[in-house]
């Protein structure tokens, strides 16, 4: 679990909105922030990596004008310095449309909302797919079947939308041979 705040912190009440926890009762924000986390790498191929998550091996330890060089799935690249573990980046071979910050853009914010609430929801089925059963007697009968049913229903709600967004709002990114200019402000490349 990520229990140190990220720069996706911003998404935990969206999330929670999406799964019926308005008072935050139910799902921690370690929770939900390790979900936006995973959201960020389950979209990885749909988005050509567009967005990528800090790891531990993330930085190389090359400071130059407030970014650092780091390890990215296209090669390395200046990135912006002190993003904490679990924390998105852009990909800097890609071009984006809206400038940085913020740094996922806005129409990309609900495909993470969404995939998110998805594999939080997976976890739960999973989790407590043991306790899906029906059982009975000659004059006792108990079955919470249906609970498991409610539960993939809302999981395919979730996918399918998921896919519909990306059919209709998301634009693939553009990728280029060398990383773009990452850090606003320098001439840093």
């Amino acid at each position: 679990m990520i229990t140190l705040a990220t720069n996706l912190d911003f998404l935990i009440e969206p999330v929670r909105l999406r799964l019926g926890d308005n008072e935050g009762l139910v799902y921690s924000d370690a929770l939900v922030r390790t979900s936006l986390t995973s959201a960020i790498k389950f979209l990885q191929k749909r988005w050509k990596s567009k967005y990528q998550i800090v790891s531990q091996d993330t930085y190389t330890g090359d400071v130059v004008d407030g970014a650092e060089r780091a390890n990215t799935v296209d090669g390395v690249a200046l990135i912006p310095a002190g993003l904490s573990i679990g924390s998105a980046f852009r990909n800097p071979f890609l071009e984006f449309t809206q400038p940085y910050p913020p740094v996922l853009e806005q129409n990309d914010e609900d495909a993470v909302v969404i995939a998110a609430a998805y594999l939080i929801y997976l976890a739960k089925l999973t989790g407590s797919s043991d306790s899906y059963y029906s059982w009975s007697t000659e004059d006792i009968r108990y079955t919470n079947t249906e609970s498991a049913k409610s539960a993939r229903l809302v999981m395919e709600l979730f996918k399918d939308e998921l896919d519909t967004l990306f059919k209709t709002r998301i634009a693939q990114p553009v990728a280029s041979r060398q990383p773009l200019n990452v850090i606003i402000g320098t001439k840093v490349y």
